[in-house]
């Protein structure tokens, strides 16, 4: 039995820093635009020319926390879907520790181009490729039902977004499901995303989601989160910290101070030390506690060359 499942985007990240005279209306800090598959080589000519190329890594939200999981010593699998390409060899190679059995070949290989200014501060262009083909007939719906909790994070497209509804809605009461919409799912609305809420044990977001699902103050907003089904809300506030919320309890928690390299990733770090802190049944506190470490420890370093391992754990603990 898997301790963890993640069902979501993969992709493969290129990383750029890029002057700040290169951000434009539709390019600032802090978007995820959505891409066509046909323009990503003229996208990377483009940011070629204009900064340099810090790194690749794999990438997408769920594959990220399942990374982290791994390396703090829990037992992960994936499902998703790549290309039968070098891109998506590479993916399958990134994805240490964590059980890629699951995971489909298509086409092409989905890509995310990460713009970093000189404050570590990123924009995402976002080619999804093959992750927009995952039907809910190449999901092995009892691999999933094994393990003892589902982690769910964003796709682009509207097939595989049915295909997590599909499966959310087979999965038996027993298993536990984390949620992280992301900005994408966050603007389809709260009438869209009310399955996954009333499945879901603990839900992740920004402060920027919460106020898009709700229209209110993320303190606010994530108490009536709670009213759909979630037993724990919990937002992530960047250097702010976080704000954890269940019926019993509210949290408020300090971002530890550290040196900024690259904040990609940093949010899936933040659910991986979250989920730790539940797998290992401690106090809410703690769990939070253990995600705003995770998240700032990943912040010290490019891509996943500094996400938490046991030794931190341990540390924490």
């Amino acid at each position: 039995m898997k301790d963890v499942v993640g069902l979501g985007a993969l992709n493969l990240d290129l990383i750029y820093r890029v002057p700040d005279v290169f951000w434009q209306r539709e390019i600032q800090p802090g978007v995820e635009i959505l891409k066509e598959g046909e323009q990503l080589e003229s996208v990377l000519r483009l940011v070629g020319r204009a900064g340099r190329l810090e790194g690749k890594s794999g990438g997408g939200s769920a594959a990220n926390t399942m990374v982290a999981l791994s390396r703090m010593g829990f037992d992960t699998g994936y499902v998703g879907k790549i290309g039968n390409d070098s891109a998506g060899s590479f993916l399958l190679k990134s994805l240490e520790g964590v059980d890629t059995s699951r995971i489909r070949k298509g086409k092409r290989t989905g890509v995310c181009v990460s713009l970093l200014n000189q404050s570590g501060e990123r924009a995402l262009l976002i080619f999804p490729h093959s992750n927009d083909c995952l039907a809910y007939s190449e999901v092995d719906m009892e691999y999933i039902t094994n393990s003892r909790l589902l982690h769910l994070s964003s796709f682009a497209g509207d097939t595989p977004f049915h295909t997590q509804r599909r499966v959310i809605e087979n999965v038996p009461p027993g298993l536990k499901v984390s949620f992280d919409p992301g900005e994408f799912y966050a603007r389809k609305g709260l009438q869209q995303l009310l399955p996954f809420l009333r499945r879901s044990f603990v839900v992740f977001l920004t402060r920027k989601e919460i106020e898009l699902l709700t229209g209110e103050h993320y303190k606010t907003g994530c108490r009536r989160l709670l009213e759909y089904g979630p037993q724990i809300v919990a937002c992530k506030l960047a250097q702010q910290g976080s704000y954890v919320v269940s019926w019993e309890q509210e949290i408020q928690t300090s971002a530890e101070q550290t040196e900024v390299v690259d904040k990609t990733g940093a949010g899936d770090v933040f659910n991986a030390g979250f989920l730790a802190g539940l797998l290992l049944e401690k106090p809410l506190e703690l769990c939070a506690l253990l995600a705003n470490k995770a998240a700032a420890l990943s912040l010290t370093a490019p891509g996943r060359e500094k996400y938490p391992d046991r030794d931190f754990l341990a540390r924490v603990l």
